[in-house]
């Protein structure tokens, strides 16, 4: 069948199916993925065990998410800028926290 010949619906089907390349968003959240799996903090896992933090690792990917910050200032839209924030300060709050366990596991 040609595309002349495709109905309204079928062509909007067609476009979902093409591939959409990443948005920002979705950079920061899987960084911050990352940040939160290597704090010991499972995400997909289905039960609430909590993994051994490594928090060298936490820490780069926080810097990481902090250098997109700088690197992107001024060029980001409001939305994009206020979910970066958000997640740099809770991931923060989450490694200082892992961080505290850590020294008094020791």
């Amino acid at each position: 069948m040609s595309k002349d010949n495709l109905t309204n619906e079928e062509i909007k089907n067609e476009q979902k199916k093409e591939y959409q390349p990443p948005r920002f968003l979705e950079v920061v959240l899987s960084v911050g993925a990352g940040a939160l799996q290597a704090l010991g903090i499972a995400l997909s896992d289905k039960s609430d065990a909590m993994h051994e933090p490594n928090l060298e690792l936490a820490r780069y990917s926080i810097d990481m998410l902090e250098l997109l910050k700088e690197k992107t200032r001024g060029n980001l839209e409001e939305e994009e800028e206020k979910f970066l924030e958000k997640m740099l300060h809770e991931l923060r709050l989450k490694y200082v926290e892992s961080a505290n366990q850590s020294k008094e596991t020791k």
